[in-house]
């Protein structure tokens, strides 16, 4: 479809729409605020800029303004790393941000607004345990002192504590498969997905792993999988969403990993994804509603709340196909979502990459199931 027309027949399913390109392709995306977010650069290259951008002016006006394709987001501090970044954190109420890459293996920990001037300057770099099938996960805590959780197998998790680069935890188990994905459940509990699919809970006050479980069991050969926890998980009843290669998601309770809440398989046209570009995630202000991203120039969003333990395809409450029908990449293929991520508070309004450099934030009308 001509980008023209899928503008003039979509733009009414959404409240606002922007269009941005990006100097270098991101596949992390981390709000630092309101008006402003953090990325990373991951394409060739020797430096890969890592920065706090902010949104124009126009962005927080209230009335709608349909399709705004502005090309002005302000650098507000900015800095380089010499690796290709695969994760970013911002350490809750801090000015300070972990990444971590393919190589090496190391947690890079960098000051935002060092010495009172623009720029993100590296600080301390923490060894993680490498790992040939995958990269070093993060999750961070602000609870406390500053500590990022950190591990590519899952016999080499850790905490550590950044002012100090001190070892505050280890997971104590000889399990030596690759990790998709780190989360704390709270300031003493951590979940993590592998790989394979295998769930485990650890409490730090405690060796070993508290309990564990497979995402789908009657889902084999499902893939690589990821997971995200729901957020104001501040209660024992916190939910797990996973999502595997091949398009599977599945709802566990994390008191009882034994077997899924709930199931769905998502349609996509391309096949399964592309290593290491899954992503899923839950809007901070729906109702147990989910996004996933990474097998093609989409972000679907899904609604919940009506799936059961059943293993079938379900339909996407909206899709986002903005990058696919406005972009190109340079060989002229179709460009593929890298990341996306929820606004903290707007409970519609979400930002997403794709690998042509293009990003987009978008805030979608409530409605029967749409796609635009």
């Amino acid at each position: 479809m001509d980008p023209e027309d899928w503008i003039v027949e979509s733009i009414k399913l959404y409240k606002d729409l922007h269009d941005f390109e990006l100097q270098e392709a991101t596949r992390v995306l981390d709000w630092s605020g309101d008006k402003s977010f953090c990325i990373a650069g991951f394409t060739g290259g020797r430096r890969h800029e890592i920065l706090q951008l902010l949104f124009p002016q126009k962005l927080h006006e209230q009335q709608n303004q349909g399709l705004c394709p502005e090309r002005d987001l302000k650098v507000e501090y900015g800095g380089f790393s010499q690796h290709p970044v695969y994760s970013l954190k911002r350490f809750p109420g801090t000015s300070l941000l972990a990444s971590s890459g393919p190589s090496p293996s190391r947690v890079q920990i960098w000051q935002i607004g060092a010495e009172d001037k623009d720029v993100i300057q590296p600080t301390i770099s923490i060894l993680s345990d490498p790992s040939k099938e995958t990269w070093t996960k993060l999750a961070v805590s602000g609870a406390g002192p500053p500590c990022v959780l950190h591990g590519s197998r899952v016999n080499g998790v850790h905490i550590t504590e950044i002012e100090t680069a001190a070892r505050l935890y280890t997971l104590a188990v000889s399990c030596s498969e690759a990790i998709g994905s780190l989360s704390f459940l709270d300031p003493s509990t951590f979940h993590l997905c592998c790989l394979s699919g295998r769930q485990i809970i650890a409490d730090i006050r405690q060796p070993g792993i508290a309990s564990e479980g497979p995402v789908a069991p009657n889902v084999p050969g499902a893939g690589r999988w990821v997971s995200a926890v729901q957020p104001d998980h501040q209660d024992p009843s916190a939910k797990i969403a996973s999502l595997s290669s091949e398009g599977h998601i599945a709802i566990t309770d994390a008191r009882d990993m034994g077997a899924p809440l709930k199931c769905g398989k998502a349609k996509s046209s391309d096949g399964p994804a592309p290593e290491d570009l899954t992503c899923v995630c839950w809007a901070p202000r729906l109702e147990d509603c989910i996004s996933i991203s990474g097998f093609d120039g989409t972000v679907q969003i899904y609604d919940t709340r009506q799936w059961d333990a059943a293993v079938k395809e379900v339909d996407a409450l909206f899709t986002h196909r903005g990058h696919s029908a406005m972009g190109e990449c340079e060989d002229g293929s179709v460009p593929r979502v890298t990341v996306h991520s929820w606004h903290p508070w707007k409970e519609r309004t979400l930002l997403s990459a794709a690998n042509d450099g293009s990003l987009h934030i978008w805030d979608w009308q409530d409605g029967p199931t749409q796609s635009g």
